[in-house]
This record gives structure tokens, C-alpha cells and sequence, in this order.
């Protein structure tokens, strides 16, 4: 699937109409008609209106990823900020909500820049600039009240439902994200919900090395010190605030967070 960056009028009060509700904490209508993104390319080109204005505004700048492979269904490709970035380990996320939906994924660090350049990175070129892998949780949240009456394009403007990225403990290596692996969650110490994890593409990089050329055929790229988060395990997850979170990746480690409201 071919996109490409798509400026138009409206792309920039877009980035700032969205960016004013992700601060309000309140999903509100869609966009207004004149402000809507009308392709893929044009909701890209909202993504980086909006990484434009919170770095010249906030310094405020892209620290990870999300990506997974394009299907003729959707495509899932978004910057993630760093002020919206929680490590795990440094104590309670912030949450406005009473219920965070999360996602548990696999992140991978990277230790290397993946410029932009003519010729196609390879899998053996993205392997390389991997340092490390760590487990994750996206945290969900969507700018419209209602986005099942809004377009593939207006979701992919609003960064597809990504309100945050709670960063986990480092697994072993990042070969040893798994292609399927077994999540127990528990809440206060007590077992709730048990899953059968599938990675959604069976090979957990395969996001990262498309996410690669996607980038570098815009004319961007990939930094190191940025994460990429490529697919769920499990869909996604509702837990509660003001709890002790407790996640099992299979047999590669536990995640551990308290989101405090």
C-alpha cells in the first residue's frame, strides 16, 4: 500500500483542533467537514502538523512509535510524544479515567538512526540498529466521542486511538519477542483474565522493518532512543485506576504498573 504525505488547507487547524482535545481530556465531534482529512495521505500529513506544533511549542518530541502492517482494511502508523511516554519501573502513571484500556506489546529500542535514503532498508539493516526490547502497554483513548461514525482518515489523524506508552522491564534479547506467548493479568494480586496471546502479524519486527520504509519514503526516519510498538497480544485490556497491575508475558517477564487517578 502505497501512501504519501498529502499536505492540504485544513491540515494544520486540524493538528491543532486535536491537540486542544487531547488536552481537555474530553472527546468531543469529529473534526469539522472543511478540516477532514480526505485520504490516508492527507491524515498523515495531520500527524505531522501536530508533531510540528507540540515540538515548536512544548518541545514535545516523537519518543516512540506504533506500526503494524498495512491491510486493505486500515493502516496503522502514528507518532507517540514524549511527554505521553511512562516508565513502569519510576512509579504511578497518571490516568483521567477511572478504567485505562491498554494493549500489551512488545517495544524495541533503537540504538542507531534509520535515515531517510533512496534505497529500501532490509530486514538484516533494521535487525542492526535494535539494541533492545522491552515489555509494553499502549494506553487507548480516542479525541471523538463517537469514532465509530468517524472516517479511516480522521483515526489515523488522531494518531489511532494512542493515548501513551507505559514502558516495561527489558526481555532478553529482542529475538526473544515471541510470535505467541500466554498473558495472565491480575489485579491487586489476584488472577482475573488469562489470554492466548498471538502477535496480530506473527512476526513481532515485521511492523518495524515496513514502519522503516514507510519513513524513509516520506522523506523521514527513525532515531535513536526512539521505541517502536508494533501489535497487540491480546487486543486490548480494561483495567482499573488506583489498583496494582500485574502482567505476565509468558515466560519472558512481568510488567508491573499502577496507574493513579
Amino acid at each position: 500500500m502505497q501512501i504519501r504525505i498529502e499536505d492540504y488547507p485544513g491540515s494544520l487547524d486540524a493538528a491543532k483542533t486535536l491537540i486542544a482535545a487531547r488536552d481537555s481530556g474530553i472527546a468531543g465531534p469529529r473534526l469539522p467537514a472543511d478540516l477532514r482529512p480526505q485520504s490516508l495521505g492527507q491524515a498523515f500529513a495531520v500527524q505531522q502538523r501536530t508533531a510540528q506544533v507540540l515540538q515548536e511549542t512544548r518541545q514535545d518530541a516523537v519518543a516512540a512509535w506504533k506500526s503494524a502492517l498495512p491491510s486493505p482494511e486500515k493502516t496503522v502508523v502514528a507518532p507517540i510524544y514524549a511527554s505521553t511516554v511512562a516508565y513502569a519501573e519510576t512509579g504511578p502513571v497518571p490516568t483521567r479515567t477511572d478504567v485505562v484500556r491498554i494493549e500489551p506489546e512488545i517495544a524495541f529500542e533503537l540504538g542507531r538512526d534509520l535515515p531517510a535514503r533512496d534505497t529500501p532498508y532490509s530486514a538484516a539493516e533494521v535487525d542492526a540498529a535494535i539494541v533492545s526490547a522491552r515489555l509494553a502497554l499502549e494506553v487507548l483513548g480516542c479525541r471523538y466521542a463517537s469514532p465509530e461514525h468517524a472516517s479511516l482518515p480522521e483515526l489515523l489523524a488522531d494518531h489511532m486511538f494512542n493515548q501513551g506508552l507505559v514502558l516495561g522491564p527489558r526481555i532478553a534479547s529482542p529475538e526473544a519477542a515471541p510470535g505467541s506467548m500466554s498473558l495472565t493479568l491480575s489485579v491487586n494480586g489476584v488472577e482475573v483474565e488469562q489470554h492466548a496471546g498471538f502477535h496480530p502479524n506473527d512476526h513481532p519486527k515485521a511492523g518495524l522493518y515496513w514502519l522503516a520504509n514507510f519513513l524513509r519514503e516520506q522523506g523521514l526516519g527513525l532515531s535513536a532512543g526512539q521505541h517502536v510498538i508494533t501489535g497487540s497480544y491480546a487486543g486490548f485490556l480494561d483495567v482499573p485506576a488506583n489498583q496494582d497491575i500485574e502482567l505476565v508475558y509468558g515466560d519472558i517477564g512481568v510488567l508491573r504498573v499502577r496507574f493513579n487517578k
